[in-house]
């Protein structure tokens, strides 16, 4: 029996910070990046923006808090450089939620205060997808 798995993506999106700033700034590896107009891969269209993402993968879980929090861990020691990346490169930062619901069981979501605070501190947005299987 299939269950419930929760994902979460970080990504800064903008034009004019290449993913390798950020990667250096950071000093973390994401999992994905691309610059603007570079082709996507089986599709006959360009990036229209440059983007780096680090993300959890997908893991069982009935609380969207338990992924969001591994990601803030990553990132909370480098608050300070994502604003300062935010002011010098007008970038976006926006944390992706994914849901999969497997046989009815629906997760907790609410936000946890630690993340509503670094999502605030770093002006992020957030979206949240969710999948229904039966």
């Amino acid at each position: 029996m299939d269950k419930t798995n929760i994902k979460v993506d970080f990504s800064i999106i903008g034009d004019t910070l290449h993913p390798c700033i950020a990667t250096e700034q950071l000093k973390i590896n994401p999992q994905k990046s691309w610059v603007k107009g570079d082709d996507i891969e089986g599709r006959s269209f360009k990036r229209k923006d440059t983007c780096w993402v680090i993300s959890t993968e997908y893991e069982e879980s009935l609380d969207i808090n338990e992924q969001l929090l591994k990601v803030v861990a990553i990132l909370e020691d480098k608050q300070k450089k994502l604003i300062e990346l935010k002011r010098t490169y007008n970038v976006d930062y926006l944390f992706g939620i994914v849901v999969n619901i497997e046989s009815n069981e629906k997760p907790t979501m609410y936000f946890d205060s630690k993340f509503i605070e670094f999502a605030h501190d770093i002006q992020a947005e957030f979206y949240i997808d969710l999948y229904i299987f039966s």
